[in-house]
């Protein structure tokens, strides 16, 4: 009798053993999927927001681009920009500073010639710190795509995007070039509200908060119009373009890519981190982490051209395609039919509404920017954790532009 007892004590030892390990096993699979939907799901709450975007690289895998091995600091300017105390956006005149606090600001950097002559830093945001671009990612695609192009990687920028992804064929990609995917213009039926819980965004970083593949994301999406015909903001076709990237580099990460043909030779001083999805894939739609210098230091790059001291980096024509709306659906304008945006769009860049000097400008959500004045040789690096940017995201980026705007002019 007590021979049985020691064997059922051992049989319920083992039993015990056995569902600890179960559920030890289970735990480690759905803790960090719970985890990353946790941060998603309060991604944009007023106590945690800029945190968020502060430490997004250290919430989810990561690609990291290391700092250049001969990374040189931004010289500091003789002369400091003043900010204006007012500036006007819609007839409505907005003190600066406050607005600055409204948005939920976290750094501010000016370039000009090529000289730090602003810099500030708000809620913990230290040099040293990478914050996360949003859609600023996409303009540092671009630059890659068009060194990839130059280098034969990419045969044309007409492509079909189908010739280096197959797997698009079965897609709303299926008639999409690359050229159609870096104007915003892939004809893919794609709901980009990020305010609606129900949008096809909403759907995606729930998707990619458990974990999921973006390309298989991609894969279910169908068209609903001629590709090349409307402008619809849809970041997906940001990340089929980066697709196409991926493709032709092979067994090379697009992290690996541009630490060599980009952060290297511009001089990084830090390292940036590329989010990754399911299948190991960078997040060109959004997911880059940077310091605010080297996103100024990237706006530099834009306003030289391309060009980083005796190196061309980013191929000028590149630059210039990039950078100048050039069919009649990219064009800005309030009453453009062609377009569901205001502002003017190209290889991945916008343009204002009304330029002046030039400019164009990196933009993210949430109100990150680079934007960049050639005629006033001026960068404005901006990262920011608005908590109230979902009531009105056109309004936000429409004060922002003239707010920089602003103070180009007073140079």
């Amino acid at each position: 009798m007590v021979h049985k007892s020691i064997k059922r004590q051992r049989g319920k030892a083992l039993w015990i053993a056995f569902t600890l390990l179960t559920v030890a096993v289970v735990a480690l699979l759905i803790t960090p999927n719970a985890k990353r939907l946790y941060i998603f799901a309060t991604l944009s709450h007023p106590d945690k927001i800029a945190n968020n975007f502060m430490r997004m690289n250290e919430q989810t895998a990561v690609h990291r681009v290391a700092a250049a091995a001969n990374a040189v600091p931004l010289p500091r300017g003789e002369n400091t920009v003043e900010l204006p105390e007012w500036f006007v956006s819609a007839g409505e005149q907005i003190n600066t500073l406050d607005y600055l606090a409204h948005t939920g600001s976290t750094g501010m950097m000016i370039l000009q010639h090529g000289a730090i002559s602003y810099e500030q830093y708000w809620q913990g945001m230290q040099p040293n710190t990478t914050h996360l671009s949003f859609s600023v990612a996409k303009s540092f695609t671009s630059a890659l795509l068009g060194i990839a192009l130059q280098e034969g990687l990419i045969a044309n920028v007409n492509d079909p995007v189908t010739r280096y992804v197959p797997s698009l064929a079965t897609s709303g990609y299926a008639d999409a070039t690359l050229a159609d995917c870096l104007q915003m213009s892939s004809g893919t039926n794609f709901d980009e509200n990020y305010a609606d819980e129900n949008s096809d965004i909403f759907r995606y970083m729930q998707h990619f908060a458990m974990n999921g593949s973006t390309a298989g994301f991609i894969g279910e999406l169908v068209s609903e119009r001629e590709p090349g015909s409307y402008n619809k903001y849809n970041s997906m076709d940001a990340q089929v373009a980066a697709m196409v990237l991926d493709a032709a580099l092979g067994e090379k990460t697009i992290a690996q890519y541009m630490q060599e043909k980009l952060w290297q030779p511009i001089g990084a001083t830090h390292e940036a981190q590329w989010l990754i999805d399911g299948d190991d894939m960078e997040l060109a739609l959004g997911g880059l982490n940077v310091t605010l210098a080297d996103y100024a230091r990237f706006g530099q790059l834009f306003l030289q051209g391309g060009r980083w001291q005796t190196r061309q980096v980013v191929p000028a024509d590149w630059v210039a395609l990039s950078t100048t709306p050039h069919a009649p659906h990219l064009m800005p304008g309030r009453n453009n039919p062609l377009s569901n945006r205001p502002f003017g769009y190209s290889f991945l860049w916008w343009t204002p509404i009304e330029r002046y000097g030039d400019d164009f400008f990196a933009s993210g959500i949430y109100n990150q920017y680079i934007y960049i004045n050639p005629s006033k040789q001026l960068v404005i690096a901006k990262t920011t954790a608005n908590p109230h940017f979902q009531s009105d995201p056109e309004g936000y980026k429409e004060k922002y532009i003239d707010l920089f705007q602003t103070i180009a002019r007073a140079l």
